[in-house]
């Protein structure tokens, strides 16, 4: 067959989302970015900010990149998180940096019913790590537009309150250490369906609480929307915290 005529039955095929490589197919590619503000919720005042990317890969999986940076804690955290198209985590890049000072990175990747951990961190040092996972897990990266995506694990169907398995990647309530981590429960509750409102506009969001007894700290409610699970806003009103989502682009 000439190659001219043989490159464009391939382009095709492609093009058309026909099977290629390991019986993969090509799906429809989307790419959204924002920001969610920190804030006191008792006074509204900004306390930081994150800006966030996420892609629907071609290939099913999604890819939620962030950037937090608080003015009174002084940390930034950079996150770079891929969901598989089977929904579970896939490999994930957390580094953390606190005032002038590097906390640690870490890597993530999943194998299987094994989790590979790479870690390099202040108090810590050098630290491999490989763990066993459940099919459901999540990975808890204290990047807050992140915090939307445990419920990749809860079964809607089912509904009630469910514990699911997640590696924490900071001891801390805060995420100011880490991320070499722990294996711990997370309670999960559907709620029910509300339209909220923020500076970003008005959305039909899926409401969640969460729980740990793993830290003390107060229940916290989540609101998500869309079949990306982005977060619309989060209320810690015990601790006096909110975050809530100021901007977002969709594009294609």
């Amino acid at each position: 067959m000439p190659y001219m005529l043989l490159a464009g039955l391939l382009l095709t095929s492609i093009a058309s989302g026909a099977e290629y490589g390991k019986g993969d197919t090509v799906s429809d590619f989307t790419y959204q970015h924002g920001r969610l503000s920190y804030r006191k919720r008792s006074t509204g005042v900004e306390r930081g900010r994150e800006d966030f990317w996420l892609t629907r890969n071609r290939d099913g999986s999604r890819t939620l990149r962030s950037v937090a940076m608080t003015d009174d804690s002084k940390f930034v955290r950079d996150v770079t998180y891929t969901l598989g198209a089977d929904e579970r985590p896939a490999d994930i890049f957390i580094r953390l940096q606190v005032g002038s000072a590097l906390v640690g990175s870490g890597y993530f990747r999943t194998e299987g019913d094994r989790m590979r951990i790479v870690t390099d961190t202040a108090e810590t040092g050098h630290t491999e790590q490989v763990v066993p996972v459940p099919r459901r897990f999540h990975v808890t990266t204290h990047g807050v537009m992140h915090d939307a995506w445990p419920f990749w694990a809860y079964d809607l169907a089912q509904g009630g309150e469910q514990t699911i398995t997640v590696y924490n990647t900071s001891t801390r309530w805060n995420g100011t250490d880490g991320p070499l981590g722990r294996i711990e429960p997370l309670r999960l509750r559907f709620v029910g369906e509300e339209d909220v409102t923020v500076p970003a506009g008005t959305f039909p969001c899926r409401r969640f609480s969460l729980d740990t007894d793993s830290v003390k700290v107060p229940t916290s409610h989540i609101w998500i929307t869309g079949p990306d699970n982005l977060m619309v806003r989060y209320d810690w009103g015990e601790l006096d915290l909110e975050y809530v989502l100021v901007r977002l682009v969709r594009e294609k």
